[in-house]
């Protein structure tokens, strides 16, 4: 239990240390931008950049269609915070997204989003209406999905984020009484066997989060849209 409560301890600095990394790097992406020479190919920082905006235009394209302009800049901060919390644990922190608190924020800011866009495209007549497809006794059933939708994307995101930060840091435990015992096999045993878990909770799953939740967030947001014609 007190491993657990750490985890919620810790995140607390690493939300601060994610948004201060996505702050430096939109300056920095700002500054550089302003003298870059447009008849040059980007490098270094701003090739990051170019990389990042072509992947969540060409998702938000997909499913959104013309109207992809007024949602690709929050789905792209999106998965940038997303993307920082999630490869924090790299460095050492506890990744934000392992703080409930954190993923269902994100997913009710999508939920608002989507009923805003809802209002806006199809109007509030429409709406209201919708609520009660197929037939009126229906309410509460559909208030409650559409209420439940937006927290069923944060509770996926930190039950995977969180169950792979409360697997290394039990294993960062056995580890730590491995050299308590039996000092030389722990430290022939952790240089091989940490990097390895690392890659795979940290990058590979942290990357997939990131991905799927943009997703979902473009599919949700999509739903609430009427065709184009």
């Amino acid at each position: 239990m007190d491993e657990i409560l750490s985890i919620y301890k810790s995140s607390n600095f690493a939300i601060i240390a994610t948004t201060i990394i996505i702050l430096t790097f939109i300056i920095i992406v700002g500054i550089k931008l302003n003298k870059h020479d447009s008849n040059k190919p980007p490098k270094g920082i701003l090739l990051l950049a170019e990389m990042l905006v072509t992947f969540t235009n060409n998702i938000c394209k997909e499913a959104l269609g013309s109207r992809w302009k007024k949602f690709a800049p929050y789905v792209l901060f999106e998965g940038m915070f997303l993307l920082v919390a999630n490869l924090s644990g790299l460095l050492g922190l506890t990744p934000p997204t392992a703080n409930i608190c954190v993923p269902i924020a994100l997913g009710i800011v999508t939920g608002v989003i989507m009923h805003i866009s809802s209002i806006k495209y199809n109007g509030i007549k429409a709406y209201l209406k919708g609520f009660l497809d197929p037939i009126p006794i229906m309410l509460p059933i559909n208030i409650f999905s559409e209420l439940v939708t937006p927290i069923s994307m944060g509770l996926r995101l930190f039950g995977n984020i969180f169950s792979g930060t409360v697997v290394m840091t039990l294993i960062y435990y056995v580890l730590g009484q491995i050299w308590l015992w039996i000092v030389p096999a722990g430290y022939i045993i952790t240089p091989f066997i940490t990097p390895i878990l690392h890659a795979i909770f940290d990058v590979f799953l942290g990357l997939i989060q990131v991905y799927v939740f943009m997703i979902l967030t473009v599919i949700f947001i999509a739903g609430k849209l009427p065709d184009e014609e």
